[in-house]
Parts: structure tokens; C-alpha cells; sequence
């Protein structure tokens, strides 16, 4: 039987009624730490967060790799950092673009670095979220 720990993380409600696996997690650049949260998006490569979580850690959002992102919502500039990611208890770092222009709600958690830490499971009808 596998004995790997198992984190469940309940979907959580918006204003408006509807559920989505969003997670609380904890970020860290240099000396500053953070706790956050963030949608888990199976269908976002790389992570994508508000430019209010750079300013909280510190960061200069243009010092990074300079990349274009595009989606549904269009095509935006963005900035690539690494940082240190704690979720479900693991510590590793990941690749996560900050941009200005990016102006939604959630912050997305994409797949790469973080994906491949978890087997990760969606419960869409129990509005649950488990990492394993």
C-alpha cells in the first residue's frame, strides 16, 4: 500500500456561487516570505501571478526573463523569477512570470516544476482537490 501523504484542499466559493480549486500557499524571495493562494490550472504551463505578490515579496517585476504569454483572455508581457514554493508541506523552486498586465482575480499555478512534485487529483464533484 502506498503510504504517501495526502493534502485535500476544498474548493473554494466565489461571490457569485461557483467553486474553484484555488490552494493556499506559501512563496519566498531572498528574505521575504509570504503566505498566498492560487487557482490550480492543468491547462497553464507556466505559473501567473498579480504584480501585488512581486511588490509584497519585494521584487522587481522587470528584473526577470522578459516573456509574451498568450490565452484566451490575449497576449500580455511578462516577466520570468524563480521562487521558492511551499505547498502541502514541500519546499521547491519554480519558474512564475509577474506582469503588469495581468489584472484577474487568481493567481494561476501552471505545470511546470509544479506538477511534477504531486500527483494531483481534481474531485470536480465533491469540489475537492488532493495532492499526493
Amino acid at each position: 500500500m502506498d503510504t504517501a501523504a495526502i493534502s485535500i484542499f476544498p474548493y473554494r466559493q466565489n461571490p457569485e456561487g461557483q467553486f474553484f480549486p484555488v490552494i493556499p500557499l506559501r512563496l519566498s524571495f531572498r528574505t521575504q516570505i509570504i503566505d498566498s493562494s492560487a487557482l490550480i490550472d492543468s491547462g497553464a504551463t507556466i505559473s501567473v501571478f498579480r504584480p501585488d505578490v512581486a511588490h509584497d515579496l519585494g521584487l522587481d517585476i522587470e528584473n526577470g526573463k522578459e516573456i509574451y504569454l498568450g490565452g484566451v483572455g490575449g497576449r500580455i508581457k511578462g516577466y520570468i523569477h524563480k521562487l521558492e514554493l511551499e505547498i502541502a508541506g514541500k519546499k521547491f523552486l519554480f519558474p512564475v512570470v509577474f506582469s503588469n498586465e495581468y489584472l484577474v482575480s487568481f493567481n494561476l499555478l501552471g505545470r511546470e516544476s509544479v506538477f511534477k512534485h504531486f500527483r494531483i487529483i481534481f474531485e470536480e464533484k465533491k469540489n475537492l482537490l488532493k495532492f499526493e
